[in-house]
């Protein structure tokens, strides 16, 4: 009967332990996500937000710096400062022509732990464009 007991308080240590992310398995790392929001301007359809805010860190810790990875010739539109460190959880952006286009989104928590990278292809279609006088 003693040896129950024992075992089932172990069982509700693991089980707390896995629920609340405690001491038995550390700090994990937190999940980067982000989505495409197209046709955000309506005068320019090259520009695009990219939405960070479904990251996200299983431990509940403040995800603390969004560090965005794309091609240079893009240009932010906002926020007007922009730095690759502690970037934005939003960006509003502008691709120089249409084409097909790779980002890449890193996270880091207030732990200091960083996700993996995640990827995603944003497609520009062929955009119209008024000739010039």
């Amino acid at each position: 009967m003693n040896t129950r007991r024992w075992v089932a308080a172990g069982l509700l240590v693991l089980v707390l332990a896995a629920l609340s992310g405690c001491f038995l398995f550390g700090n994990r790392n937190p999940e980067a996500a982000f989505t495409i929001i197209y046709d955000v301007d309506a005068t320019d359809p090259l520009v695009v937000d990219l939405d960070a805010s479904a990251s996200s860190d299983p431990d509940g810790d403040n995800i603390v710096s969004y560090s965005w990875a794309f091609s240079d010739d893009m240009t932010i539109v906002s926020p007007q400062v922009y730095s690759t460190v502690g970037a934005s959880e939003i960006l509003r952006i502008r691709f120089p022509f249409e084409g097909t286009y790779t980002i890449t989104l890193l996270v880091r928590d207030e732990a200091g732990n960083s996700s993996l990278p995640v990827m995603d292809t944003v497609i520009i279609p062929n955009v119209p464009v008024a000739p010039t006088q």
